[in-house]
C-alpha cells in the first residue's frame, strides 16, 4: 500500500509541472493590454512602458513563466495587476467560500447519491426503480444554473423560506451556514448525485450476479445487510472515481454559483480577475484550483487501491 501511495505521488510531481505550463499559457490568452488596463485609457506611451517594465511584460514568455514558477515555489504570488492587493491574502479570504461551498455539495452529492443507488440496486426493474431512473436521469440533465434560478425565484423571491444572497462563515453560525449554503450547494450537487446513484445502481445490479452474493442469499442473509456488508464495497468502486471528477465541476460550476447567490469565493475572483485582464490573479487562482483537483483525484486513487486489491498489485 506504502509503494502505490508513493507512486501516485511522485506521478503527480510531472503533471502538476504541465499544469503550470497550461496555466500560464492560458493567462497569456487574455485579450487586450494588461499594461492599458492598469494604467487607464488615457495613458501616455511613457506610462505604459514604465508598467510593462515593472511587470516585465516585455520579456519573452518563456523568461516570465520561469520567474513566475520560481515566485510560487517560494510561496510569492505576487499582487493583483487591478487592485495591487497580494494575491495570497485574497485568495486566503475567498478560499474558505468556495470551500464551503463544495464540502456542503459534496456532502448532499452523498446524500442524494448512496440513499438512492443502494434502492435502486436492491430492487432492480421495479416501479420505484424505474421512478428513481426518472428522477435520476432529470438530475443529470438539468443544468446548475437554471436550478438555482429557480431555487432562487421560489424559495427566496417568492416564498422567503430562504436567503438568497451573501455568504454567513460555519463558525460563526452553523444553522445560518447552512441557510445559505443549501441552495447553491443542491444546485451543484444535483448532477453529481445522480450520477453516483447511476454508477451505484449500476455496480450492485452487476455484484448481485457474483458467486459469493449467492451463497450470502442461500444462507438466508437479510437482503439489506448483503448489500451493506457485502455488495456495496465492490459496488462503490465505480461510484467512486465519480468523486475525483466532479471536485472540478464542482470548483468550475462554483464560478456561474457564485455570482447568482452574491457569494464572494474564488470562481467570483477569477471572473473578475479576467474582466479586468489581471493575468496574475488569473494563473494564480487556476493553479490553486487545478492543485485541488489534482489532490483530491490523489486521494481517490489511494481509497481506490485500498478497497480493490488487483489496484495495489498493479
Amino acid at each position: 500500500m506504502i509503494r502505490v501511495i508513493v507512486k501516485r505521488l511522485l506521478a503527480t510531481i510531472p503533471l502538476m509541472f504541465l499544469i503550470t505550463i497550461g496555466t500560464f499559457a492560458l493567462a497569456q490568452t487574455i485579450q487586450g493590454n494588461p499594461a492599458q488596463a492598469i494604467a487607464g485609457d488615457s495613458a501616455t506611451a511613457e506610462q505604459l512602458a514604465k508598467v510593462n517594465k515593472e511587470l516585465h511584460l516585455s520579456d519573452p514568455a518563456p523568461v516570465r513563466y520561469v520567474r513566475w514558477l520560481s515566485d510560487v515555489l517560494h510561496g510569492n504570488f505576487g499582487k493583483s495587476v487591478a487592485t495591487h492587493r497580494a494575491v495570497s491574502s485574497e485568495i486566503a479570504r475567498r478560499f474558505p467560500v468556495t470551500l464551503s461551498l463544495a464540502i456542503a455539495s459534496l456532502i448532499l452529492m452523498f446524500v442524494i447519491g448512496i440513499p438512492l443507488g443502494i434502492i435502486q440496486g436492491m430492487r432492480p426493474g421495479s416501479k420505484l426503480d424505474k421512478l428513481l431512473l426518472g428522477g435520476v436521469s432529470f438530475g443529470l440533465a438539468a443544468p446548475n444554473f437554471l436550478l438555482a434560478t429557480v431555487f432562487v425565484y421560489v424559495l427566496s423571491v417568492r416564498n422567503h423560506l430562504l436567503p438568497s444572497m451573501t455568504y454567513v462563515g460555519f463558525t460563526k453560525s452553523p444553522l445560518e451556514w447552512a441557510k445559505h449554503m443549501i441552495m447553491p450547494a443542491f444546485s451543484i450537487a444535483l448532477v453529481g448525485g445522480a450520477e453516483m446513484a447511476r454508477q451505484l445502481r449500476t455496480g450492485l445490479v452487476g455484484v448481485a450476479q457474483e458467486d459469493y452474493i449467492r451463497a450470502a442469499k442461500a444462507r438466508g442473509l437479510h437482503p439489506a445487510r448483503i448489500t451493506i456488508k457485502h455488495a456495496l464495497k465492490n459496488a462503490a468502486m465505480p461510484a467512486l472515481t465519480i468523486i475525483g471528477v466532479r471536485v472540478g465541476y464542482l470548483l468550475a460550476g462554483s464560478v456561474i454559483i457564485e455570482q447568482i447567490f452574491q457569494l464572494h469565493g474564488l470562481g467570483e475572483y477569477v471572473l473578475q480577475a479576467i474582466q479586468n485582464k489581471d493575468f496574475i490573479v488569473v494563473q494564480t487562482v487556476v493553479l490553486v484550483l487545478a492543485g485541488i483537483v489534482v489532490m483530491t483525484s490523489l486521494v481517490v486513487d489511494i481509497a481506490y487501491a485500498f478497497l480493490n486489491p488487483k489496484v495495489r498489485l498493479a
